[in-house]
């Protein structure tokens, strides 16, 4: 197996493929295996099953491939797995073409999260191949799965997001101070407990706010991680798990 590496983002549109072609060599797919603790004993799941089956695709497709692993990590959050960190970073920058896993929750178990790294493939012209579902970005039909993946992300925030707010709702109603007083509507605070709720990380929660335009508590356009931060430590720990809690259900 062997590495390709490319300075800089690529510029050039069309398919995978055809970006590496232009580039001078084989498209390169960073396969990545993940394997907790608990699923050491699945033979399915084992690190050595996903190494040889995406190994395999590899070839067939005429991909170079490089294996990243996380050995021990649970599927609870993208943010915190070394491995999947690194590969993100060479994806964005262009030293790889492809994330190849076997499974979707060999990625996340979230459908937020998901979605989260189809969008972040799409704006950083890299492709997703997940090989249970059919999700495979390089192709139109497996583009078309990702986009029906996205919106049922998008219905799933949507839902906890409304939970959330009615959770909050009936404390205020029972008289309970939840937090500072703050300048933010409630449904910009209620989208952000909901997004974290989701996995989200801070700065995944201020880019997307800053997409939609959201203004800040003082009128600001610029959300940042502290930004973020400090709305969810003005909600006492307590009622945030309580409303995070609510809307999981």
């Amino acid at each position: 197996m062997r590495l390709c590496t490319h300075s800089g983002p690529f510029l050039y549109s069309g398919s995978v493929t055809e970006r590496a072609e232009a580039l001078g060599g084989r498209p390169v797919a960073l396969a990545y295996i993940r394997v907790s603790t608990t699923e050491q004993a699945d033979d399915g799941a084992s690190l050595t099953a996903q190494r040889e089956t995406l190994t395999a695709e590899a070839a067939r497709r005429g991909w170079d491939v490089e294996m990243v692993a996380d050995e021990g990590y649970s599927a609870a959050s993208i943010v915190k797995r070394p491995g999947l960190t690194s590969a993100l970073e060479r994806l964005d920058s262009g030293q790889a073409n492809i994330l190849l896993v076997l499974r979707v929750d060999r990625l996340s178990r979230s459908v937020s999260d998901f979605a989260g790294l189809m969008a972040r493939a799409t704006r950083r012209s890299w492709s997703l191949v997940a090989l249970d579902l059919g999700i495979d970005t390089t192709t139109p039909a497996g583009d078309l799965m990702a986009n029906v993946l996205a919106s049922v992300a998008q219905y799933e925030r949507l839902v906890i997001g409304q939970r959330t707010r009615e959770g909050m709702a009936v404390r205020r109603a029972e008289g309970v101070h939840l937090g500072r007083r703050r300048l933010l509507p409630e449904d910009v605070v209620a989208r952000i407990v909901a997004d974290r709720a989701a996995g989200l990380s801070l700065g995944e929660i201020a880019e997307r706010l800053n997409a939609d335009s959201v203004p800040t508590a003082h009128g600001g356009m610029a959300w940042h991680r502290s930004t973020v931060s400090a709305v969810l430590k003005s909600i006492s720990a307590r009622h945030l798990s309580e409303a995070a809690t609510e809307a999981t259900y």
